[in-house]
């Protein structure tokens, strides 16, 4: 007998289609770290930068994120899913098995407000590309439950939100109860400098309760390497860094995993970018196949 056939439920947005590549400015919570452990680790190279204070570190990652002149820009989102089976083989098996690789873009606005609140308005689209081969995942065969699934063609939707100094995260129309180790606290970030470079990075334990009840939880990390000169520069709206996105997630339901024991270790590399000119061809080509419009479509306050 052959695998079991699925088809995939119709896409939605989900946490992680805003975080990726910054879509949804998160609050920043270094989990478990004390309030001025950022200060006492500091090298000389941090000197008489206000590390502790909610409104620069909010300030600053508007900048890194983003641009707050206000001018759109567009975000490359490339990256790899493994599975993390506790207790089982190591890879190829079911402990860090490479499933599919994840390439998607955000386009954002982003503005500074007189409170000192980073307003933006973002849309992120993230497609799935085969582990191995150079082609777009259709259908996945599912090696724990011998299913033959249908992938979801996109994943993705638009966000509306504000990263406030003293309280963190706020979402314009949000459907789902996310609890967050960074909602209600003042945006904070790990720091380090070396060699005229600045290491930032924010923690962030998540859960989100469904409309039908279920309950997922999800430990993100956020890190960007950027230039202390540039960072010490306040005339620069947008900062040029390194960035990438860590997550530890539970299974995605079209996989139909059906509370089996382990999860997902998501790793993105993203890029901020000038226009979407600078995308790779074969993934404008895809966008203008599946979502016609959305690459070009502009945004507006």
């Amino acid at each position: 007998m052959g695998p079991r056939t699925s088809v995939a439920p119709p896409p939605a947005l989900t946490r992680r289609d805003c975080l990726v590549g910054g879509g949804l400015l998160a609050a920043a919570s270094v989990a478990g770290v004390p309030r001025d452990a950022a200060a006492a680790s500091a090298s000389d190279g941090l000197a008489g930068l206000p590390v502790t204070d909610p409104a620069f570190n909010t300030r600053l990652i508007g900048r890194l994120q983003g641009d707050l002149s206000g001018r759109q820009r567009w975000i490359h989102n490339p990256g790899f899913v493994f599975a993390t089976v506790p207790g089982q083989g190591l890879a190829p098996a079911e402990f860090g098995r490479l499933l599919y690789r994840v390439e998607g873009f955000t386009s954002r606005i982003s503005r500074l407000l007189p409170d000192g609140s980073v307003e933006e308005r973002s849309h992120s689209w993230m497609f799935y590309r085969h582990p191995d081969e150079d082609r777009w995942l259709e259908r996945f065969d599912n090696p724990w439950t011998g299913e033959n699934l249908e992938v979801p063609k996109y994943r993705g939707g638009t966000s509306h939100s504000w990263l406030r100094p003293a309280t963190g995260t706020d979402v314009d129309g949000a459907t789902v109860a996310l609890e967050s180790t960074g909602i209600g606290a003042p945006v904070r970030l790990a720091w380090r400098a070396h060699g005229g470079q600045v290491w930032l990075s924010r923690h962030t334990a998540s859960r989100v309760r469904t409309p039908a009840g279920a309950v997922r939880n999800e430990f993100s990390i956020d890190a960007w390497v950027c230039g202390l000169d540039a960072l010490r520069d306040e005339r620069l709206s947008h900062l040029p860094a390194t960035y990438t996105w860590t997550s530890q997630a539970e299974w995605q339901p079209w996989l139909r995993m059906d509370g089996r024991p382990g999860g997902l270790l998501w790793r993105i590399e993203s890029a901020v970018l000038d226009d979407p000119g600078q995308l790779p061809a074969a993934f404008v080509a895809r966008m203008r196949e599946v979502l016609p419009g959305k690459l070009e479509e502009t945004l507006r306050w």
